[in-house]
């Protein structure tokens, strides 16, 4: 190519060889061509080009665009001003941006498929159609680019520079890769991603085409990349200068300055901007809906910046040509170039400032006008007047944006902007009137927006309405509104209002207010009597204050609040007390609370406030003041009072009656309230008869004897608390702890107050010696109304062994019967005690008296308390304790019986925490629904017939265990005997029958029909008690084999054992002793038989009642498991014997451990337990119907039968239970053609082993006699 060759992109026109063009217009002559298309068809060279595939680029932004289309910034400049168009598929070129920010992307395809051009050496010999002298033209085109380009562009508005980038990151990514990647193979589920949503798709080529979606994209391109190399369309043409045909046809050009025409490019892009700037402004929400009067002003800019950009592009689309003549003042021109581009800057930099005014006057505003309708007020800024007909009519406050600078329709800035004027261009406009008329004009400049002292007060303002807001009356309207003029109180004619000043408007006048809501009075004064506080006021607000918004009234405000350092241990007040409100009239300045209504409390705080009421509502309250009212005597020091003048009376022994006594050792003085027995029920258990089992006593039943309690029976009116726990754990202080705080206790008293005398208590054993009910009378305000039966159990796990809290079950049984409900069950715990293994027996000592209705009653205390969680809890949650129904730490140090009385500090301290929690547990009581004790009395009363049953078959399963033994040496001697030679012997072991005397003063049951005694230890040693013996039921022993009668049965001073004694006898000694009637082997083997299983029978019955027993309890108890008491019992009985206690306790620890073995093989087993009792008579029966048999045979048929194979194992252990069988001997040989089968006597060897692996894995009687 020519490097004269001026090439240019054709930007959608058609351009042919020949054709003229004017460099200096940058246009195209119509119609005139030098030569005829036949002259260019038979002179012009083509060139064609292989590209097979379009060329592919990508641009990022408008300018990115043109610069890959061939255009410069002159070009481009061109552009913008319209002297040059772009079309067809040049069309995007001229697109303008629509905001602030976009994000744009402009995909282009193109490819040259030929270029045609004319040569140098061929122009001499191309005759032209007209003369070259023509002034209209420059140029001709010497040669053309020719082939197919198509756009597709993407743009996307966004709300920021930063977000612009971050779409545009994501459009590359799958844009490109979409059309990169192969259209048709990209998936279209991406179309629905967000980034597609709100994008704008546009298409530049040949012809044009609709694209609404991403889909429309995929087509268009997938048919453009086969279309494009069909095109012909001109891509670039390159100009040659007429002299190169002619010299003397030359026409004078010149090139522009590039710094010029790049100042003029950025001077119309920062215009574009600038209009941009102004159309986002006017869209902000705070002028569009809140502020609606500020647009026309935002609109008349608008107008006026449109008019100097016009007329700007105008002149420079003029200016441009005449710069590239050559035959024009150069000089001149670029003045007025550079003048044009000036002036336009200097508007475009008063536009720019006006729009910052705007935001920063859009931000004033949405903080405080837009914020507050937001809150609710009313908006009136777009009226003429605030009053409107439908409002109603009472009082309104307004804040008022009143003044020129906001809504007037023309901005000061917008004079400068239409001022032709340069600022600046020379000395002289410092002289220049129009420089005069700006110094007027620059107060006016600073908009109230800029004023901080302004701002401030408009804040100020804002936030005194809200706080009005919260506190005024139904009737009072908040609103913004637009108020030039109003009355100043005292005022009678009205003055101009300033931004931000409140306008209050009632009865139909405005009045400038700022300043003037009610605000917080001075604090009232107190006068404390007693009981009452007088409260008086000062009227505190000025004449202009009344007149404008008057006084209609005044609240006195007030609430009871606590006191660390003053209260004492009963607290007057909690944390978070309601407030109580006195209205009063405007004229009153005084005012007595606590003589109307609820009297106040006494020796308490009182916090009083005072607030003012207006016509607006009402001020906020004054800063409180607070008095504290006289004490009052607690219950607790009348009772003293009452003590010392009644002792001799309250002192006095009498039956039924503990008198009152005051204690003077330990520090301090300790009053014992006197009780006085209100009924008394002893234990109707065999094993505690006429033990005081429960006692209810009145607590100071002499003390105001006119207040009277409710009965035991009184569901609604009388709540019924248990204390439960183990010995030494802090039950019996807790309690009286408790009854201290319900009488008001306090620190100051003279004595403290207790109920339970615990003053020579042994820490090891229990301080409560049977199930105590301790009735209070509601005597202080605490009960509310409600008679208190405080339960004083036993302590479980006392040093005096397991009889002890064998005791404790039938005590509670008693008191079941009784006390027909509970409302609580507290179990108190040491808070550090982790050990499970003291805790156990208590929890499961509870879980096992009580129903499982009663679950919901179960409270817990931890006693001795400090600081840290209570390790207790971890161990409790271990044994299933329900801890999540309520728990309560204690530390009741204040109420041990010795106390430093040198260090009272620390002893009030103790006092307080426990106050503290005890006021927690009687929040809790007073909400606990009373729940009966008919169920818990049907589990005490089965679980004392258990445990009595259990004593007495525990007996007879050793007994049977040692039978069973005897049994087996016998029918194995016997089985050996079977077929021996008479003068054989054979060992045997026999019972002796032995007489032994018992410990003096005791006395046993023995049955004389049997010669045995039934009952070692019997607490009946009259005889015509006996029916009352615990082996008698139902006039019946149920130890006898032949449960011989009750008066059968006599006391005596021995007891008769059974000795087992080894013997050896010939078959024919063994036969007599054994079957005296019966002189055959089979028949003294019958006899045997017969004697255990009438045995077995009975045990088998005593079992079957049991395991009933036990079922019931499993589904009333709360939790029967006789498991955790076994673990208990057995740490009892190690540490009797590390202690060296006596034969005897350990003695009766063994005989509970093997009663609780029995009780839980039974829950364990359940029905089971009886399977070897069931199976062993079922096995002996068939063994004894064969025997029968055989002794029914004649001699011959007998000795005969002898010989023959036998069945008889092999048929019983087929018959045995899976459990059994399993570990039954093997099968006995059977009878084949090979071999003979087992005969009788092997069978009955095998039979003997049977019985041994029955008793050995026979349920409950084997794992006992195991055991023992």
């Amino acid at each position: 190519m020519d490097r004269s060759v001026k090439v240019l992109p054709a930007l959608g026109q058609d351009v042919e060889l020949g054709m003229l063009y004017d460099v200096r217009t940058e246009q195209f002559i119509d119609g005139e061509s030098l030569w005829s298309n036949d002259v260019v068809d038979s002179k012009h060279a083509i060139e064609y080009y292989r590209a097979e595939n379009p060329e592919f680029t990508c641009s990022h932004s408008l300018d990115q665009a043109r610069l890959h289309a061939g255009l410069d910034v002159e070009r481009s400049l061109s552009l913008d001003l319209g002297i040059i168009e772009a079309a067809g598929s040049a069309r995007y070129l001229s697109d303008k941006e629509s905001s602030m920010s976009e994000a744009r992307l402009d995909v282009t395809w193109s490819i040259a498929s030929r270029r045609r051009r004319i040569p140098l050496e061929m122009l001499s010999s191309m005759q032209q159609q007209r003369e070259l002298d023509d002034a209209r033209f420059t140029h001709f085109v010497a040669e053309v680019t020719e082939g197919g380009s198509a756009t597709l562009s993407f743009v996307q508005s966004c709300s920021s520079s930063e977000n612009a980038d971050e779409v545009l990151d994501e459009l590359k990514a799958k844009i490109l890769k979409m059309l990169t990647g192969g259209v048709a193979g990209v998936d279209a589920s991406q179309d629905d991603e967000p980034v597609f949503k709100k994008l704008d798709i546009s298409y530049s080529g040949e012809k044009a085409e609709s694209i609404s979606n991403i889909e429309d994209a995929r087509r268009v391109a997938r048919e453009t990349l086969t279309k494009l190399k069909q095109q012909l369309n001109t891509l670039s043409y390159g100009l040659l200068p007429l002299t190169v045909l002619d010299k003397t046809a030359k026409q004078p050009t010149r090139s522009l300055d590039t710094n010029l025409v790049a100042k003029t490019a950025a001077a119309l892009k920062a215009g574009a901007m600038t209009r941009l700037k102004l159309k986002d402004l006017i869209e902000q929400d705070v002028f569009q809906s809140s502020f609606p009067l500020t647009k026309p002003q935002i609109s008349n800019i608008q107008c006026a910046f449109a008019a100097v950009e016009t007329e700007f592009r105008k002149a420079a689309r003029h200016l441009l040509p005449e710069l590239r003549d050559g035959n024009t003042n150069y000089r001149t021109k670029v003045s007025k170039l550079q003048e044009a581009v000036d002036l336009f800057e200097q508007r475009t930099k008063y536009t720019d400032e006006f729009v910052t005014k705007k935001r920063d006057e859009a931000h004033v505003l949405g903080k405080t006008v837009a914020s507050l309708l937001g809150d609710g007020f009313v908006n009136y800024l777009g009226e003429k007047k605030a009053r409107l007909p439908n409002d109603p009519q009472g009082p309104r406050l307004l804040l008022s944006f009143g003044g020129a600078s906001i809504g007037c329709s023309q901005h000061p800035l917008q004079k400068r902007i239409e001022s032709s004027k340069i600022v600046g261009a020379n000395k002289n406009d410092l002289e220049d009137s129009d420089d005069d008329d700006e110094d007027e004009d620059e107060d006016e400049d600073e908009e109230w927006f800029e004023n901080q002292q302004t701002v401030a007060n408009v804040m100020e303002a804002c936030e005194a309405l809200r706080r009005q807001r919260s506190l005024a009356l139904p009737d009072v309207t908040f609103g913004v509104a637009r108020v030039n003029k109003a009355y100043r109180p005292g005022k009678e004619k009205p003055t101009k209002t300033s931004i931000g000043d409140i306008v209050l408007e009632h009865n139909g006048k405005s009045l400038i207010v700022t300043g003037m809501l009610p605000t917080a009075p001075t604090a009232p004064r107190l006068t404390v009597d007693n009981q009452i506080i007088t409260v008086t006021w000062a009227h505190g607000r000025d004449d202009d204050e009344e007149r404008a918004i008057p006084t209609t009234g005044f609240i006195v405000c007030f609430r009871p609040q606590s006191n660390p350092l003053k209260d004492g241990a009963f607290p007057r007040a909690s944390s978070n007390e309601g407030y109580n409100q006195v209205h009063c009239k405007a004229s009153e300045g005084t005012v007595v609370i606590g003589t109307g209504g609820a009297p106040l409390y006494d020796d308490c705080d009182y916090e009083v406030m005072l607030a003012v009421k207006t016509i607006v509502g009402s001020s906020n309250w004054s800063e409180p003041v607070v008095g504290r009212t006289h004490r009052l005597p607690s219950v607790a020091s009348e009772m003293i009072k009452f003590y010392a003048k009644n002792k001799p009376m309250l002192s006095r022994l009498k039956e039924g009656l503990k008198p009152w006594q005051l204690d003077e050792s330990g520090g301090r003085k300790t009053l014992f309230l006197g009780l006085m027995r209100k009924g008394q029920y002893k234990c109707t258990d065999s094993r505690f008869r006429g033990e005081v089992a429960v006692e209810i006593v009145d607590v100071a039943a002499e003390f105001k004897p006119e207040i009277r309690g409710s009965s035991t029976t009184d569901r609604t009116n009388t709540i019924v608390v248990v204390f439960a726990g183990t010995s030494g754990h802090g039950k019996s202080t807790e309690i009286n702890a408790f009854i201290s705080y319900l009488l008001g206790g306090e620190p100051d008293d003279s004595a403290r107050i207790m109920v339970i005398d615990d003053r020579n208590a042994n820490q090891a054993q229990s301080v409560t010696q049977y199930v105590t009910c301790y009735c209070i009378r509601p005597l202080s305000p605490l009960f509310e109304g409600k008679t208190l039966v405080i339960v004083d159990t036993p302590g479980y796990g006392d040093s005096r062994g397991v009889n002890r809290d064998a005791f404790v079950t039938a005590a509670m049984s008693e008191f079941f019967k009784n006390i027909k409900h509970v409302n609580a069950i507290i179990f108190t715990s040491r808070a550090n005690e982790a050990r499970t293994t003291l805790l156990s027996p208590v929890s499961t000592y509870v879980f096992s008296l009580f129903a499982k209705d009663i679950k919901s009653c179960l409270l817990t205390i931890y006693t001795f308390s400090d600081a840290g969680a209570p390790l207790a809890r971890s161990a409790l949650r271990e044994l299933k304790w329900p801890i999540d129904n309520g728990e309560v730490e204690v530390n009741n140090a204040a109420f041990t019986v010795k106390l430093d009385a040198g260090n009272s500090h620390k002893v009030r301290d103790w006092w307080l925490m426990s106050v503290k929690a005890q006021f927690q547990l009687m929040k809790k009581l007073l909400c606990r629904p009373p729940v009966s004790t008919a169920a818990s009395a049907d589990v005490t009363e089965n679980r004392l017939q258990l445990e009595s049953k259990c004593e007495l078959v525990e007996k007879k399963i050793f007994q049977t265990a040692n039978d069973a033994q005897n049994l087996i040496s016998k029918l194995d001697a016997l089985a050996g005997a079977v077929g021996a030679a008479p003068d054989t012997r054979v060992e045997v072991t026999v019972d002796r029958a032995v007489q032994k005397d018992v410990e003096g003063g005791q006395a046993t049951t023995l049955c004389l029909d049997c010669n045995a005694t039934c009952h070692k230890v019997c607490m009946y040693t009259d005889d015509e008690e006996k029916s009352r013996c615990s082996a008698i039921y139902n006039g019946n022993c149920t130890q006898c084999k032949g449960h011989c009668g009750w008066r059968r049965h006599k006391n005596a001073r021995y007891i008769i054992v059974i000795e087992k004694e080894k013997r050896f006898v010939v078959p024919e000694d063994l036969i007599k002793h054994w079957n005296t009637n019966n002189n055959t082997l089979e028949g003294a083997l019958l006899g045997a038989m017969d004697t255990y299983l009438g045995l077995q029978e009975g045990l088998r019955d005593d079992i079957i009642l049991l395991v009933k027993l036990t079922e019931k309890l499993k589904s009333t108890a709360l939790l029967h498991d006789p498991n955790a008491i076994l673990n208990y019992v057995e740490i009892l009985i190690k540490t009797a014997r590390a202690q060296g206690a006596a034969p005897e306790q350990i003695t009766q620890l063994t005989t509970a451990k093997k009663t609780l073995l029995l009780a839980r093989e039974l829950q364990h087993r359940g029905n089971s337990a009886t399977l070897g009792l069931q199976t062993l008579p079922e096995v002996l029966s068939k063994v004894r119907e064969e025997m029968d048999r055989r002794m029914r045979l004649k001699p011959r048929e007998r000795a005969k039968e002898e010989k023959k194979s036998c069945s008889l194992y092999n048929s019983l252990r087929d018959e045995l239970p899976g459990v059994i069988r399993k570990k039954a001997p093997e099968p006995l040989r059977v009878k084949t053609w090979r071999s003979d089968g087992a005969l009788y006597p092997e069978n009955l060897r095998a039979v003997v082993k049977l019985v041994r692996v029955i008793l050995e894995d026979g349920g409950v009687v084997a794992e006992l006699a195991a055991a023992n």
